[in-house]
Order: C-alpha cells, then structure tokens, then sequence
C-alpha cells in the first residue's frame, strides 16, 4: 500500500474562514476572518455576470493589495450554495490563491444573512 506524500504547495495551504454581511447584492462587509490581511470592516464588492450563467465576481481591496475571484452559484442542492476560486492579485495578494465553500447562516434574502466562506488558501 502507497501512501500519498504531500507536495510542498500543499504544504503550504492553510485553512480559510470568514464570515460577512451583505447590504445588497454588490456589496459585502467582512464581520470576522481568520486571514489577517482581511479584517472586520474590509468590504467585498461584486460584479454579477449574466443571470443565466450563476457566476459572480468578488473583488476584495485591502491595505497593501486587492483580488478579484470567480464565484460558481450553480451548486446541487445542499449547505454549499457557491463555490469560490481566487487565483492571484496585486500587493500584498500577488500570490494569493484561495478556493472556498459558500454558506449562509438565516434568510439569504435578509442583510441580518451571516455569510460563510471555508476552504484553504495558499500565498505562493
């Protein structure tokens, strides 16, 4: 029996959470995170693709650097309603990768709605 060794890029992925709150569609405040670059109050801005496709594109600013990523709506039923994938960045976030799970907490409709983003991230 093989055991699987682990690469170094896998090595150097961590875990990722944040929590966030939405005052519209477009735009999102982070509530809470566990990546310091990204603390409470960052906003989380989005451009929605064409309504048929199920993509949204985050674009998340921080002190020193910003990133743009891919947000999949078109999920199976379930806790995970998106998937979302951040390939790089500029500054601070020019090496960023991060690929998470969407969740939310409440009425997704409702701005009292706490969002969840779970996965792993990597800076190289």
């Amino acid at each position: 029996m093989q055991s699987a060794i682990p690469s170094a890029a896998d090595a150097a992925r961590k875990t990722f959470h944040l929590d966030k709150t939405c005052a519209s569609d477009v735009f999102c405040t982070i509530a809470s995170s566990d990546f310091d670059a990204m603390p409470a109050g960052t906003d989380i801005t989005y451009v929605k693709s064409d309504p048929w496709t199920g993509l949204a594109y985050p674009t998340i600013v921080v002190a020193d650097g910003t990133t743009t990523g891919e947000c999949d709506w078109n999920q199976p039923p379930g806790p995970v309603l998106a998937k979302c994938t951040f390939q790089s960045g500029t500054g601070e976030l020019s090496q960023f990768n991060l690929v998470v799970d969407v969740s939310v907490t409440g009425d997704p409709a409702s701005p009292d709605a706490v969002w969840h983003w779970d996965g792993t991230y990597s800076l190289d």
